[in-house]
């Protein structure tokens, strides 16, 4: 059985932006995820303004990438 970190495992979660997220990865923002902040960078091409609700999609050492939600 393969461990999963706890950074792992939030692969797949919903979370919301309180600091907002530059577009292509060209800066860092700040979401929200089970109750806690994380670090978060997107492949959007558009940034994520604050409230918007993202997918974390994968991760980068600490840091969360993420996906907006679709709508």
């Amino acid at each position: 059985m393969r461990y999963r970190s706890s950074v792992d495992r939030l692969i797949g979660s919903m979370g919301v932006v309180i600091i907002a997220i530059p577009q292509e990865r060209t800066g860092v923002g700040t979401v929200k995820v089970n109750g806690q902040q994380w670090s978060a960078v997107t492949d959007n091409p558009e940034s994520i303004p604050i409230g918007s609700k993202v997918w974390v999609s994968a991760r980068d050492h600490v840091i969360l990438i993420v996906v907006p939600e679709p709508g």
